[in-house]
């Protein structure tokens, strides 16, 4: 951080022991600088938005490993207030996403009003004050009305416990920890996982290391990428002619909730389609019959997250890179010892084994009305209204709460859609508390579940998606267009409100 910075926290900290703030966000990524530049807009300036890491943009400044990039087209992955209309790519790079939202706090003047380096660790409502009192890691107190989770489920980095893995003598570390001090050159490198940072990783590595050791432990379905840089007269058509790139946004969505969406419905029409195309891809790049095989996922398209990538099947023809499918018995101090009694050899492992995405708000302890603790509440049952609301946390609210992921389209539409209703619930709540009822949390809950019933995601595949006990929290089993409209209008009838003046 810069003196500049210092200086700005350092202010920071002094005025909260003054005073009360309207707003405390945690954490700065598209949620939380989305919902910062929307309490601008709105008029509200007394809000802090608090972040663990040095900067802002979230995953996008914890991903800095080789060939990091967005999934979802560039053009559908930005705040439909600030359309970018420049993208260098048609999947945009990891470092051209966290400069826009870097771009976008400077902007909307919402960079003062964060503080990096601030961890929150605690959270305890008073019911007497109706007031949040926040705790950081340094023990600081900071009170406020309204306290809102922008954290997001994709933060903590899964680590499976691998016998030996403490006994590796190299260096080893988690795709969202990446060592750049590292240098993987005539190393031999061994990648643990072979998902959606594994595709990206290992065709970098690929002809740097000596060898190339990727383990699988379940096919994936991967369909062709398509990337390419944008041309430079389509960056000025778009700029010009800014309705015809609005147009191009909106026929994205609709098109990913028209079809795309659907091949997530059991037994979908589409979903055959799409694993035919998915396995004739994969048929056109890879021919040996062994190799095939092991590439070949065992259950429904759509199970498990869907993978995008040009030149991953290419990255497994070299003879410097193997892929082992075996499973892993234990690590040893010099390499992974198979489940088949090979002995692979590594200098390096690199963890690529996803996030912790049921784990919710995991390391921050949250207590509501009547001491009621959040985590215990979740632990019985991983749910929230709308995915935003939790019944005896009043002022609380999550932006990627329970049910709110996508698994064919951009979840900045899903941010935008949550932060337009706290808003609302905000500029409600004048001079008070707002709490949703448990009738109308549960309500809303077995509804989910319901629909959940008719996704591919319900399927006996094991994926992310599920929590330990079977349940799917992490999806929402409609539209974009469904979430907009239910997000569009707070139904007030479904919450309690505590005037502070009675």
């Amino acid at each position: 951080m810069d003196k500049a910075g210092k200086k700005r926290n350092s202010a920071l900290m002094g005025n909260h022991s003054q005073r009360i703030l309207q707003c405390a966000i945690i954490g700065a990524g598209f949620a939380g600088i989305g919902m910062g530049i929307q309490l601008r807009r709105a008029g509200i300036e007394n809000f802090t938005i608090f972040e663990k890491t040095g900067g802002i943009s979230g995953t996008w400044y914890d991903n800095t490993y080789p060939g990091a990039a967005c999934d979802v087209p560039s053009h559908l992955y930005s705040y439909s207030f600030a359309k970018k209309t420049d993208w260098s790519r048609i999947y945009a790079p990891q470092a051209e996403i966290r400069a826009y939202v870097e771009d976008c706090a400077r902007r909307f003047g919402v960079s003062g009003h964060v503080r990096l380096n601030t961890a929150i660790t605690a959270a305890h409502y008073d019911d007497d004050k109706q007031l949040w009192q926040i705790i950081t890691q340094d023990g600081e107190k900071i009170r406020a009305r309204f306290l809102i989770s922008a954290s997001g489920p994709l933060n903590i980095p899964a680590i499976p416990p691998i016998e030996g893995l403490d006994d590796f003598s190299g260096p080893v570390f988690h795709s969202a920890r990446w060592r750049h001090d590292v240098d993987m050159r005539g190393k031999r490198v061994a990648i643990i996982g072979s998902a959606a940072s594994a595709i990206q990783i290992a065709p970098k590595l690929a002809g740097k290391t000596a060898h190339l050791d990727i383990f699988q432990r379940t096919a994936n379905y991967i369909m062709p990428r398509r990337d390419r840089a944008y041309k430079a007269w389509e960056k000025t058509l778009w700029r010009t002619f800014p309705f015809l790139f609005s147009l191009k946004r909106a026929w994205m969505a609709f098109s990913r909730d028209m079809w795309t969406f659907r091949a997530f419905r059991k037994n979908s029409l589409l979903a055959r389609l799409f694993t035919r195309l998915s396995i004739a891809s994969m048929h056109d790049i890879v021919h040996a019959p062994q190799l095939r095989a092991q590439l070949t996922p065992p259950y429904q398209l759509g199970c498990k997250r869907i993978l995008l990538s040009d030149d991953y099947y290419q990255t497994l023809l070299r003879a410097d890179v193997a892929l082992h499918t075996d499973g892993i018995a234990r690590i040893t101090a010099h390499g992974i010892e198979t489940k088949n009694g090979a002995d692979i050899a590594a200098d390096i492992i690199i963890m690529a084994t996803g996030f912790e995405a049921t784990s919710f708000m995991k390391g921050l302890c949250i207590t509501g009305a009547n001491g009621k603790d959040l985590h215990q509440t979740l632990a019985h049952r991983m749910s929230a209204y709308r995915g935003v609301s939790y019944p005896g946390f009043p002022n609380f609210f999550t932006i990627l709460g329970p049910n709110t992921g996508l698994g064919h389209s951009s979840m900045i539409l899903i941010i935008e859609a949550q932060i337009g209703y706290i808003l609302k619930c905000i500029q409600q709540t004048k001079n008070g508390a707002l709490d949703v009822r448990a009738e109308a949390e549960s309500r809303y809950t077995r509804a989910i579940n319901k629909a959940m019933k008719n996704m591919v995601w319900a399927g006996s595949c094991s994926s992310w998606y599920k929590a330990k006990d079977g349940s799917i929290p992490t999806l929402w089993p409609h539209s974009t267009a469904a979430f907009a409209r239910l997000m569009a209008k707070p139904d007030f009838q479904d919450y309690e409100f505590k005037d502070t003046r009675q």
